[in-house]
């Protein structure tokens, strides 16, 4: 007997394998059947046409949705899995909206314990953080301006760096290079991104004068416990060592060239902010020991007394620089403080578990996207963003203007967060126009290529590969616009 598939049969199978169970307040139905793998044919023929015109090499998935009804308006493959890659950090700011709320502030504390004899503390200074992803060298200043304040000048006792409990990472992802800077170190106290600035000066006899510093506005202490050394070598660029409280770079002499100055990241950034706090205190007249690193709570801190705090912009502030930013950092900090879990593993799953309920499908194994075993589809991905779209998230995503032969489209309100690695490029947000808003995602990548490059700081090809990916979906945009009009 032949068998027919009807378009209703369609329609359930593609909406079953999306999870429209997770969308409760809108289900999801349309008048045509979203596209499935080994289906090429989408709502209108919009995405299929525009995917098949660039010819493009790689995986493509894309859906747009109304978020007012749920119902999906054009799909490609909208169940295929790729990377999110930055997109992800979308997925962070909303579980940030509901699990700290918009006001949320992380408060960094400088306090003393202990008795005050001729200037000398008998006791602890204490710097206690609460992960705060804004902290810099600047707000270490006016800690120091604080304790020049209460007139002490000698500390008999220790400078305890108390991280309240946050979990140490060692890195985000450990696939990348050593010197990516965007792929730094979290602990419960964070410096300047966990970034330490390495300079460099080339000598008249052909040397170089190097350093490493937590460079602010006014000050620029140098880190002892950061060392770095140029070496005569083929590969790689730069080489990192951690033994002993010290961490040791070494950089290939041919990568360094002229003057020039680059982030590296620091790998133990509670005692990269200690160092940058002694050194800073020193240059203000006050002496301080070698910071004690303070894992967990700090139990006699309880009677310690504060004499400055730092306390972060609200945290929609906060969510909306990540996004605009893509800093990975404050992604990470976002999710592990929303999810209070022990470590990234874990934090990461309650993350997958929030965007799962609220209509994604796949998971993702960080906060920020950086690594590439991340999996998620575009039509949960969509299916994501309507649900959120009355939940402030369009708010915090960054405004982007859509062109059409290189000229503004008029009327137009585009919110989007972006997502890029190596061959792997994502977009998703909201497509507004008078007043009615559009829910989308666009997904590409070809991991075949990007595994043949891993390694590679700028890979050939890489970017112009991701050009034309934007142009893709951008041209994806301008034809879904025609849904609003």
């Amino acid at each position: 007997m032949k068998k027919t598939f009807t378009r209703r049969a369609a329609l359930s199978t593609a909406l079953a394998a999306l999870g429209s169970s997770a969308f409760a307040v809108a289900p999801l139905n349309s008048s045509r059947p979203i596209a499935r793998p080994g289906v090429s044919s989408g709502f209108l023929d919009g995405a299929v046409s525009i995917v098949r015109s660039f010819s493009f090499k790689g995986q493509v998935s894309c859906a747009l949705i109304d978020p007012e009804t749920g119902v999906f308006l054009d799909a490609y493959f909208p169940e295929t899995e790729l990377p999110p890659a930055s997109v992800t950090k979308a997925l962070t700011a909303a579980y940030g909206l509901q699990e700290l709320g918009r006001d949320f502030q992380f408060i960094t504390r400088l306090s003393l314990q202990g008795r005050v004899t001729n200037r000398e503390l008998v006791g602890d200074v204490i710097l206690t953080g609460s992960a705060d992803p804004t902290f810099h060298t600047d707000d270490l200043v006016n800690f120091a301006k604080a304790l020049q304040k209460t007139g002490i000048q000698r500390i008999k006792g220790r400078l305890l760096i108390v991280d309240n409990g946050f979990p140490y990472l060692h890195e985000i992802d450990s696939s990348q290079l050593p010197q990516a800077n965007y792929n730094p170190a979290i602990a419960g106290v964070n410096l300047n991104l966990n970034r330490v600035q390495f300079e460099w000066v080339r000598q008249a006899g052909g040397g170089y004068d190097l350093s490493m510093s937590a460079p602010g506005r006014i000050y620029r202490p140098q880190i002892p416990s950061i060392g770095i050394r140029v070496e005569e070598r083929d590969a790689p660029s730069y080489a990192y060592q951690y033994a002993s409280k010290r961490e040791e770079w070494s950089v290939q002499r041919s990568a360094l060239r002229k003057d020039g100055a680059r982030w590296l990241p620091a790998r133990n950034p509670r005692r990269y902010a200690g160092e940058a706090f002694q050194v800073i205190c020193a240059e203000m007249g006050i002496q301080l020991p070698s910071p004690t690193i303070v894992e967990g709570q700090h139990a006699d801190a309880v009677i310690a007394v504060d004499i400055a705090q730092k306390k972060s912009r609200p945290y929609h502030e906060i969510a909306k620089s990540m996004l605009k930013l893509s800093t990975n950092l404050t992604a990470e900090v976002i999710g592990l403080t929303a999810s209070g879990a022990p470590n990234l593993r874990h934090s990461a799953a309650a993350l997958s578990k929030f965007a799962q309920a609220h209509g994604t499908r796949g998971a993702v194994v960080d906060h920020s996207g950086l690594s590439d075993q991340s999996r998620l589809t575009s039509g949960g991905l969509a299916m994501f963003m309507a649900w959120h779209h009355r939940n402030g998230l369009a708010d915090l995503l960054k405004p982007k203007i859509l062109r059409h032969k290189g000229k503004p489209m008029a009327g137009v309100d585009l919110r989007v967060k972006t997502g890029t690695l190596n061959f792997v490029s994502s977009l998703s947000g909201y497509l507004t126009y008078e007043g009615k808003s559009l829910g989308f995602a666009i997904l590409t990548a070809d991991m075949a290529r990007r595994e043949k490059v891993k390694g590679n700081e700028n890979p050939r090809g890489a970017k112009g590969w991701e050009a034309r990916s934007r142009s893709l979906q951008y041209a994806l945009l301008r034809d879904w616009l025609g849904h609003l009009r």
